[in-house]
């Protein structure tokens, strides 16, 4: 991780302002990209173009006619409750770069999205992608005549952690079907969506962008690249009970007032293995100029 993080900042990424995009997928979409690489890149590249078209467009209006801007994307696999969550963090660069009379590159930064421009872009990300998955025949679940599920018909075990763990559930152990245990949780605590400047939620497309390194700040690029790159967990998460479970604390509690999680041996490794991807996928992305 830290390695890695050393180089995008080295050799990848310039000292311009960097801005960090967040797409969160429907949970129907996290399942299907999560085994079939191939439409997991088809769906980053939509939202990619929709991204870096976005900036030049800004750009346009700012009367910058060949501007041109690039981003990295980190393919993170997991939420926060070691839950299969398929989602992308991109750092895009806040601004164009562009060429004067003598040929010479020079960067032109881009004022802050607002809230509507966030709103409109995910709208456009949602769009796009749905129609993606009407051109490759691939259909909501909850339509009668869904196509079969590859995954399930090559690898019907993984398949079933993977559901299972996209939607908060247990396949093995004392509780199959079961949600996972929450330590702390109030049953009666409202579900919260989207909320806060630059954040947009829409049939499940959650777009944010809110959170920038300035120009030269490179110990913050690092630490966002860091954050990109890490890890499911921290082993100073885990515990071991008394009781032989394993409790899994949270980094941050969630809006519920959950502050962790109860595992059972064999429900942390099925967990575990859902979030490893398959052999020969790379989860580091680069588009445009980067």
């Amino acid at each position: 991780m830290a390695e890695r993080a050393a180089h995008l900042v080295d050799h990848v990424l310039p000292a311009v302002p960097i801005r960090q995009w967040v797409l969160t997928l429907p949970h129907r979409l996290r399942y299907q990209l999560a085994w079939d690489h191939a439409l997991c890149r088809a769906v980053l590249a939509v939202y990619a173009r929709a991204l870096l078209g976005f900036e030049r467009r800004r750009a346009r209006r700012r009367r910058i006619a060949d501007g041109d801007t690039g981003a990295v994307t980190a393919i993170q696999r997991f939420g926060s409750g070691l839950n299969l969550n398929l989602h992308f963090h991109t750092l895009v660069l806040d601004g164009v770069f562009t060429t004067d009379a003598t040929g010479t590159a020079r960067f032109d930064p881009a004022p802050p999205p607002t809230d509507r421009e966030v709103a409109r872009l995910v709208a456009t990300i949602a769009r796009r992608a749905e129609r993606l998955l009407r051109r490759r025949g691939l259909v909501p679940e909850e339509q009668v005549d869904a196509p079969a599920d590859p995954m399930a018909e090559d690898a019907p075990a993984l398949a079933a952690l993977s559901h299972a763990s996209v939607m908060g559930r247990s396949v093995l152990g004392r509780r199959p079907g079961a949600p996972v245990l929450r330590l702390g949780r109030d049953p009666d605590a409202p579900w919260v969506t989207s909320s806060g400047p630059r954040h947009a939620h829409l049939q499940g497309f959650d777009l944010h962008a809110n959170r920038t390194v300035r120009a030269h700040d490179r110990i913050g690029v690092e630490k966002l690249c860091q954050y990109l790159l890490r890890p499911p967990l921290g082993q100073e998460r885990l515990e071991i009970l008394p009781d032989g479970q394993i409790c899994c604390t949270l980094a941050r509690p969630w809006s519920d007032g959950t502050q962790a999680l109860l595992f059972t041996p064999v429900e942390l490794l099925e967990k575990l293995a859902a979030l490893i991807p398959r052999p020969h996928v790379n989860l580091l992305i680069y588009h445009g100029l980067c």
